[in-house]
């Protein structure tokens, strides 16, 4: 396969989630302008940490008050999951060299991983075109749409009366219910609402980070319940099958 070919089918391959994505970050866009941004500082900003999650939250914690620490850290609970992309990717650029791994990992967000896992496994040819393609590609929309929003929202000065914010809130609602699944999931997902709630009159947007912590530990607990379980059961089995015999 040829490189032409290869960018093409990464381009083809990530443009359905570019186009989901992209009222994610016109909206973030549009209110940082309104939390005190300036067009280039919210387009600078989108262009560093990729990342609607963390963007949004960082701005309703800078109409908090909360400190840059706070925010620092609150945003990287909620993108640890990176670090588990990081390690499954970790063993199929094993030959990459150190500066080729770091640009890799700049970008490497829900969409990435998810469209180019699959294409980096073994020895194929132009895997890291694939890779770059796919991720300069999603990058690429996701800072157009936050200059763009960004450009609108300074044209609407009180555009944040809109309900914008409760738009990004539904649609995170949307995305994150239907992966409640398990009992585990649902544990955690109970734990931290209601923490969040009980705890949202600490300072400092401090409610957050604690609510977000008991639910991962919480859904944790029930998970690793669960596998003791499923591992007494087969050695209860496997105990029964061999006195059977």
């Amino acid at each position: 396969m040829d490189k032409k070919t290869t960018i093409c089918r990464g381009v083809s391959a990530v443009m359905p989630l570019c186009i989901g994505d992209f009222p994610f970050s016109f909206i973030v866009g549009a209110l940082s302008v309104s939390a005190g941004m300036s067009i280039w500082q919210s387009t600078v900003w989108s262009c560093i940490v990729i990342a609607g999650s963390a963007q949004m939250l960082a701005l309703n914690m800078l109409k908090a008050g909360a400190s840059l620490g706070v925010i620092i850290f609150t945003t990287f609970i909620i993108n640890l999951r990176h670090v588990l992309y990081s390690a499954s990717l970790a063993g199929k650029v094993r030959e990459a060299s150190f500066f080729r791994k770091c640009f890799m990992s700049y970008a490497l967000t829900d969409e990435v991983y998810a469209t180019t896992i699959k294409e980096m496994e073994g020895n194929k040819e132009n895997k890291y075109l694939f890779y770059f393609t796919v991720m300069l590609t999603f990058w690429g929309f996701w800072v157009l749409a936050d200059f763009m929003g960004a450009v609108i929202g300074s044209s609407f000065p009180d555009i944040q009366k809109y309900g914008l914010d409760f738009a990004m809130v539904a649609a995170f609602i949307a995305i994150v219910v239907p992966q409640v699944k398990s009992q585990a999931c649902t544990v955690a997902a109970l734990v931290a609402s209601m923490s969040g709630v009980l705890l949202v009159i600490l300072p400092c947007s401090l409610g957050i980070v604690i609510a977000s912590l008991l639910g991962i530990l919480a859904g944790l607990a029930v998970d690793l319940t669960e596998e003791r379980k499923e591992h007494h059961n087969i050695t209860a089995s496997a105990v029964g099958g061999v006195t059977h015999e």
